[in-house]
């Protein structure tokens, strides 16, 4: 019975995914690729040999973002759709390849890795896809659920909370100051690893070196705990 129930909802899941990865789609001949919809009305109006390297449906199935490249240009653009209407709200170059696509309430969040390294989180508004805020971190965490996302910077020895739907900074807590409040002075630190313990609650694994006369360069293990 278990097996029965386990594959029922194995297949609901899949056609859930199915429906909604085939509601949108690339097609047309090879040199005149379009988006159409489920219902095969055409979104784009592209021209001959415009290679459209990937789209983004907003969560509400009210916008779209394709980031395509005309034949023979030199750049990629962004550009924006009104589902509804089908007709372009903004475009833009974006500047760097586009990872990934977040939906809020007021900015769509560009996502891409830098050359560096990092990722760099770009808050941009509906009306003109202009940047309005970035946050840049090397090792992101994401905490959606809560509206968090936390940049913990080994480099700096600071942890920085961000509302994660608009970009704006919460807090920033000294690793160094929280580690003497324990008693351990730090001359170095790295931030291992983030664990979300709780509603806006997180513990981060700390190691480094100590700053004491003495035991210079001796290595420690730590948790910072942080509420927010």
């Amino acid at each position: 019975m278990k097996k029965v129930v386990l594959i029922f909802s194995l297949l609901i899941i899949n056609s859930l995914v199915f429906s909604q990865e085939s509601k949108y789609r690339i097609d047309g001949k090879s040199y005149s690729k379009q988006i159409y919809d489920e219902n095969n009305n055409r979104i784009t109006n592209f021209q001959n040999w415009e290679l459209i390297q990937d789209f983004y449906i907003s969560p509400d199935n009210k916008k779209m973002l394709v980031y395509h490249r005309p034949d023979k240009a030199k750049a990629f653009l962004m550009t924006l759709y009104d589902l509804k209407t089908n007709e372009i709200i903004a475009e833009c170059e974006p500047g760097w390849a586009c990872q990934d696509v977040k939906w809020t309430k007021d900015y769509l969040i560009k996502v891409w890795r830098t050359s560096g390294g990092g990722t760099r989180f770009e808050y941009r508004s509906y009306k003109n896809l202009s940047i309005v805020r970035v946050v840049t971190s090397y090792y992101p965490f994401e905490d959606v659920e809560d509206n968090v996302l936390i940049n913990p910077d080994s480099v700096m020895r600071k942890i920085e909370f961000y509302n994660y739907s608009d970009g704006k900074e919460i807090k920033t807590i000294d690793c160094v100051k929280e580690l003497a409040d324990k008693k351990i002075y730090a001359g170095w630190i790295q931030i291992r690893k983030v664990r979300k313990v709780g509603k806006r609650k997180y513990e981060f694994d700390i190691e480094g070196g100590l700053n004491i006369e003495g035991k210079e360069g001796e290595k420690f293990q730590s948790v910072i705990k942080i509420e927010l």
